[in-house]
């Protein structure tokens, strides 16, 4: 991805794409509708969903800022199958829609691209998604809404089901390749399920995630080596149905980091705000 108009050019523009930090929000709605107090884990089901991802990124080089606003919505249709011990999940990326700011310089050939790229993966019982596979010839949009988005679509649950006072805790190691750097996360996260409520028109049990994140990645740029490292929070709230079908989710976070260019000599800090919705759609 290019982001025109940084201070250092193509060169900033590939350190806001490394950070990779993608808004949207809507609040619950409490219900007190009584509902089951069996656990609720994950089942075979079908739904396609709406996704908004934007952000803000702002660098600082030469004691001059510069602000750079991106989003895209996409829609993506999730198929679940087979037995609750061993389900199979496809994810296909109908479309994306939408794109503005940085993202859209040459959007329409990679946007015709991605539509109808698929996804193949074993849903495990935490919502894991394991042997995460295709995509090949997606483009670069497709590419980067998998590794942002689609193979981690899954709120992570304990493997025996969840119900309402469960709380836990975990820690994700993750690597992508995110604007031609190659970028490592390690968050550590803490869950909690608090209430029934209501999720765009469905009962739904609300799942509370704090993370707290360290991201470092290097790359080469117009022929520099650079390097970036930095930090960050994440506060998301996810939606199960009773039946375990994902509703979808709401999240939001900040993160600073540092690039540092390596033969240069100069650093460029990067604040970073982000923020996504998923909705269940039909």
């Amino acid at each position: 991805m290019s982001y025109p108009g940084s201070p250092m050019g193509s060169l900033t523009v590939t350190v806001a794409a490394a950070l990779g930090v993608f808004l949207g929000a809507c609040g619950p709605k409490a219900t007190e509708e009584v509902v089951p107090e069996a656990s609720s884990r994950y089942s075979p089901f079908v739904a396609s969903y709406e996704g908004v991802t934007l952000a803000s990124i702002e660098q600082t080089y030469n004691y001059q800022t510069d602000v750079n606003e991106i989003g895209m919505r996409y829609h993506v249709t999730v198929d679940v199958a087979g037995p609750d011990s061993g389900l199979d999940a496809t994810l296909v990326l109908d479309s994306i829609t939408n794109v503005s700011g940085i993202l859209a310089d040459d959007v329409g050939e990679r946007v015709d691209s991605a539509r109808g790229t698929t996804y193949t993966a074993m849903l495990a019982p935490n919502g894991e998604l394991l042997g995460f596979r295709g995509g090949e010839s997606g483009g670069s949009l497709a590419r980067e809404l998998a590794e942002r988005v689609l193979q981690s679509f899954f709120p992570r649950i304990p493997e025996t089901g969840i119900r309402p006072g469960d709380h836990w805790a975990d820690t994700l190691e993750t690597t992508a390749s995110l604007g031609g750097v190659e970028n490592a996360v390690r968050s550590l996260r803490e869950h909690r399920a608090t209430e029934w409520t209501t999720y765009v028109g469905h009962r739904a049990l609300h799942i509370v995630t704090s993370s707290s994140y360290t991201f470092s990645g290097s790359g080469v740029q117009v022929g520099q080596e650079f390097t970036l490292e930095g930090e960050g929070r994440r506060h998301s709230h996810f939606y199960l149905r009773p039946d375990g079908a994902f509703l979808g989710f709401v999240a939001a976070d900040t993160a600073n980091a540092t690039a540092y260019l390596t033969e240069a000599g100069i650093t460029i800090p990067v604040h970073q705000t982000r923020a996504d919705t998923l909705a269940v759609v039909r």
